[in-house]
């Protein structure tokens, strides 16, 4: 069907089938929506409305595979915070002189806590992203019926290596920036024994910073990339890179959005729990802190509220894991999508030839069918 010079293929009822409507028609046809994003390009507005529409509709195969892991963590740093409790109980009462034995007590309770900290938080972040970019990617946007948690992350399970790889390799480019920008100011102070000089060459890490944050915002959606496409980390952020041309600061500021909205989101669960942890503690210890004299804390009296604590902080940071990847994985799409076409790989995966006059019934196809998403 030929109109204003197009070439326009026609669907049912007459209707045109194509991205964009042609020249005569009264109103643009909706784009398809078989999940929880339109196969469009994507402003926030609908990123963010998919980023929860997700959660909402596959909150058990997301949720499930992180409260195991948050619980097995939270367990493994309860001992190293009661290890890191034992080195610091010898130490002397306040106002008492501190010998080097003990600061390296201290230093060595603070490494006890913080490195394992580190760790796992550096893992349940890969965990999080490759549950949720890979529910997302299958079954979200094509939207297919919910999977069981256990399939979920068998299927995730397989990209959970190359996704810290990837977290790594991105963290150790930024940082790598940072400290470069660092050195010359250091190697300044050194050369010519002057602190002054080295304050001024610190200067240089403003650019550093800038130079930091710019190629963070590049590579953000190296994660995505590679669930989505099973690329290696270095491969991950050559293409992220690609991706990200021309529309950095928009990813970061509509990743930086969702993160901000997960925070207030569970701000009011800190909040409550905090309260409680504070009718929870040694009445001791309250009266000792107004008026200043010395308390001695026993372990057994601050178990519960520091269960009460630990158990909230752990509960909203699993509630706020998703959100981010979620996020990035649905501004992938969009770069896609925006570059190159991928809502036709989309609209046939999720059941065939798709119009955007109709909706018609599909069958379902099976998870097994994976859309194929490498990029051009």
């Amino acid at each position: 069907m030929t109109l204003d010079g197009g070439q326009w293929a026609a669907g049912p009822g007459g209707l045109p089938v194509g991205a964009f409507t042609p020249t005569g028609w009264a109103y643009a046809p909706s784009a398809p929506q078989p999940g929880t994003v339109p196969l469009r390009r994507l402003d926030a507005g609908d990123i963010v409305r998919g980023t929860f529409s997700t959660i909402g509709r596959y909150a058990k195969p997301i949720y499930l595979p992180l409260l195991v892991l948050a619980l097995g963590f939270t367990v493994l740093l309860s001992g190293c915070a009661f290890a890191a409790w034992a080195l610091v109980t010898p130490l002397p009462a306040s106002g008492a002189r501190m010998t080097t034995h003990h600061l390296l007590d201290v230093g060595a309770a603070i490494a006890v806590v913080a490195l394992p900290l580190l760790i796992l938080a550096t893992l349940a972040y890969a965990a999080s992203a490759a549950v949720s970019i890979t529910v997302l990617g299958r079954y979200a946007v094509l939207g297919r019926p919910p999977v069981t948690a256990r399939r979920a992350w068998a299927e995730a399970r397989r990209h959970l290596w190359r996704v810290l790889g990837t977290q790594l390799l991105t963290s150790l480019t930024t940082v790598g920036i940072l400290l470069a920008s660092a050195l010359p100011g250091i190697l300044l102070g050194v050369i010519l024994h002057s602190a002054t000089a080295a304050a001024f060459g610190l200067l240089l890490l403003i650019p550093g910073l800038v130079g930091a944050l710019y190629t963070g915002g590049r590579l953000i959606l190296a994660v995505p990339v590679t669930v989505l496409e099973k690329q290696r980390p270095a491969a991950a952020m050559r293409r992220a890179w690609t991706l990200s041309h021309g529309a950095w600061w928009r990813s970061m500021g509509i990743a930086y959005l969702a993160r901000m909205i997960g925070y207030a989101a569970t701000q009011l669960i800190t909040t409550l729990t905090g309260t409680i942890a504070v009718q929870l503690a040694p009445s001791g210890l309250l009266d000792s802190a107004q008026s200043g004299q010395p308390f001695r804390l026993s372990p057994a009296g601050l178990i519960l509220p520091a269960t009460v604590v630990v158990l909230a902080a752990v509960t909203a940071a699993t509630l706020r894991a998703p959100l981010t990847p979620l996020t990035l994985g649905l501004v992938y799409m969009d770069r896609r999508i925006r570059l190159e076409n991928l809502h036709t790989t989309l609209a046939a995966a999720a059941g065939g030839a798709l119009n955007y006059a109709y909706r018609q019934a599909a069958p379902t196809p099976s998870p097994d069918d994976e859309p194929e998403l490498r990029g051009n």
